[in-house]
């Protein structure tokens, strides 16, 4: 009890507000961010540079992956195929592009705005614990799992399933609006290391809409007070 009380203290120096009717819901939260490295960590490094390689399921061809987050929408992804121009993602706020080209308001920036989101997920679920949804538990390869969905606007979520019992994030749902239902884009999580006092997950499974599209294994993360100029626009 008396663990969980000083958990609940760190969130409340976040400015997290516990839901009405919810206390399960603060709590659990405060152990992910406890589980992930504790609320001053996560806050001190707003951006974070990965790189590693990613396996597409389907071909197994592997390609090299660089990918730059800073707090709270900006994203730069570039993932280079042997024989192939580099695909490049960026995220500013609202605007996005895509191969340098600005793709704005489709589908493709939504999809960044969903990536964004998860490699932030800890952090986000304490400053919106009261807006999240909590789904209940389900379970999942034997282990019981708690979900909880965070609304990000324009009929975008993302949800967290979470292990109760060590809070950490096992895997992400993010769902956007696709035609008259919606496109699901789910990352398994394992792998954890410490990073800059942060637990980081190296390698993530990736699916979209249920089909296994590839595996990420990062090879070098690094916490930044704040990410390179000029990486977020071409």
């Amino acid at each position: 009890m008396i663990a969980v009380a000083s958990v609940v203290v760190a969130l409340a120096a976040l400015l997290v507000t516990a839901p009405p009717g919810q206390p399960e819901v603060a709590a659990l939260v405060a152990r992910v961010v406890e589980a992930h490295g504790g609320g001053p960590a996560l806050e001190k490094y707003p951006a974070m540079f990965q790189e590693g390689e990613v396996t597409a399921h389907e071909s197994a061809d592997k390609g090299r992956l660089t990918r730059i987050f800073e707090r709270p929408r900006r994203l730069r992804v570039v993932i280079s195929y042997p024989g192939n121009r580099p695909e490049m993602r960026m995220l500013d706020g609202s605007r996005a592009w895509r191969d340098l080209q600005e793709v704005t308001g489709t589908p493709p920036a939504s999809a960044m705005v969903l990536q964004a989101a998860r490699l932030d997920l800890p952090l986000s679920l304490a400053r919106a614990v009261g807006r999240l949804v909590d789904e209940g538990t389900l379970e999942r390869d034997g282990r019981k799992l708690r979900a909880l969905t965070l609304p990000l606007g324009e009929g975008m979520t993302i949800t967290a399933e979470i292990d109760e019992a060590s809070g950490r994030i096992q895997r992400s749902v993010a769902r956007m609006p696709a035609g008259a239902g919606s496109l699901e884009f789910v990352t398994a999580f394992s792998d954890y290391r410490k990073v800059s006092g942060t637990w980081v997950a190296f390698r993530e499974e990736n699916y979209v809409h249920g089909r296994h599209s590839g595996t990420t294994e990062l090879h070098r993360v690094e916490l930044l007070e704040e990410g390179p100029t000029g990486a977020f626009r071409p």
